[in-house]
């Protein structure tokens, strides 16, 4: 690793928000305790918003950390126009996890602001995961140790990435209250991105559709509640969600938790 490289990677695991030059919000999900009293492993799992923006020097010390598997869940127009880098040694994949959703980046408010009103969000995080093929590859990747570490973004790693998280962290005996702090933790990691594209937008927008934007950028806790009570009304319990929607049963569920806890 060159010198700069290993500057980088002498905080980590410390910082759980890494030190990337083009990427925003990524961030390592581990140290989280679980309910049982152990911890997720460090350098297994991490969560990002896109990744088209990697340095040459990025892209260097995102191979250090021994990526095996980035998994987008952005539509066909997101990808497209900003392309994720091939990364050495990692396997890309790719199933939109909003197959509807044309979006082609976080500046495009406009065509958002077609698509969305003030309850757009909770029935998009109350529907996001219930059959959700994109989801179910996940749980598939999460359970199977030779495809971590694994890397999931979206976006801004906000949506789609905040509900894939919740549900890995779920699986792994993280709770909730727990959870819901890992997704508001996106609130202060884009915050300067935020302010930047709420300046930009302030003298095209009236106040009402500045405060629709601004409900659009926040992770709010109301959101990802949205989510977890779409499971809960529907499966009764996160261990019949599982099972039912992944196929995880208790059985799996503890040999996912053998490998990434300690």
């Amino acid at each position: 690793m060159t010198e700069q490289i290993v500057n980088r990677y002498a905080a980590y695991p410390t910082e759980r928000v890494l030190p990337f030059s083009g990427v925003q919000n990524f961030r390592d999900m581990g140290g989280y305790e679980t309910a049982d009293g152990r911890k997720v492993k460090y350098g297994i799992l991490f969560r990002a918003a896109e990744l088209t923006g990697l340095t040459e020097e990025d892209a260097a010390f995102l191979e250090s950390l021994g990526i095996r598997t980035i998994f987008d869940y952005r539509g066909d127009d997101e990808a497209e126009l900003k392309p994720d880098p091939a990364i050495k040694g990692a396997v890309y994949e790719r199933i939109p996890a909003i197959p509807e959703l044309q979006y082609r980046s976080h500046r495009d408010m406009e065509s958002m602001l077609e698509q969305f009103d003030a309850g757009a969000l909770d029935h998009m995080y109350g529907a996001l995961p219930i059959n959700n093929p994109s989801y179910k590859r996940l749980m598939q990747l999460l359970a199977d140790p030779e495809r971590l570490g694994l890397v999931h973004h979206c976006a801004a790693g906000k949506d789609r990435t905040g509900v894939g998280a919740a549900l890995i962290l779920s699986v792994l005996g993280v709770p909730r209250e727990t959870i819901m702090e890992d997704y508001l933790m996106t609130n202060e990691t884009l915050k300067g991105l935020h302010e930047t594209v709420m300046s930009e937008l302030a003298p095209k927008l009236t106040p009402e559709k500045l405060e629709l934007v601004m409900r659009m950028m926040d992770a709010r806790e109301e959101f990802l509640e949205s989510a977890f009570r779409a499971i809960d009304e529907k499966y009764g319990s996160m261990e019949a969600y599982f099972e039912q929607e992944f196929g995880l049963t208790q059985q799996k569920i503890a040999a996912i938790r053998d490998y990434c806890l300690e």
